[in-house]
């Protein structure tokens, strides 16, 4: 029994869960097209390759939770998805030193937006391990989704790294 009288076995509460899985398809859908933007206005950058294989695998991670709500019997929240593009087109409207040219910031904190999408997503699939049995879906698939995103989590903290060098070179206003 947990602390709320509710067994670790039973299923979710169905209200809960489609808040939950309604929170985290909105962060995937602002996420896709923010890494949908990256790999657009990147490909020059040395993370190039880096954006585009996130961009594939985070839409695919997108395209699977969607598959799980509609299992589910869940609904999707048109609001919600219309919140996502919402706010993922005013993250764009930052100021970033730079009139006329591409600040070396921008991609740099655009990939620490997406490191906290990735280490949210971690928490999903983590949560989706944990109630699979009592809703009938596949734990190890789960599990399987966690270590990805971990991994991902990896290969954006490496891209980051390899960013924050020329972020903060000589041409920079802090370096003047």
């Amino acid at each position: 029994m947990t602390s709320s009288g509710r067994r670790a076995e039973d299923p979710p509460e169905r209200e809960l869960l489609q808040i939950y899985l309604e929170d985290h398809l909105t962060g995937a859908t602002g996420m896709v097209q923010r890494l949908t933007m990256m790999h657009q206005n990147y490909g020059d950058l040395p993370v190039a390759g880096e954006i585009a294989q996130l961009l594939q695998e985070v839409s695919e991670d997108r395209s699977r939770l969607v598959e799980v709500i509609r299992s589910l019997g869940l609904e999707r929240s048109g609001a919600k998805l219309l919140l996502a593009r919402t706010g993922e087109l005013a993250g764009r409207l930052k100021t970033n030193g730079r009139l006329r040219r591409r600040s070396p910031l921008t991609p740099l904190l655009e990939l620490e937006l997406v490191q906290s999408g990735i280490s949210g997503k971690s928490g999903l699939w983590r949560s989706l391990t944990v109630h699979a049995e009592s809703l009938g879906l596949d734990a190890e698939e789960f599990r399987s989704l966690e270590e990805r995103a971990y991994r991902q989590l990896g290969d954006v903290v490496a891209a980051h790294r390899r960013l924050t060098r020329e972020a903060f070179g000589a041409d920079s206003p802090a370096a003047g």
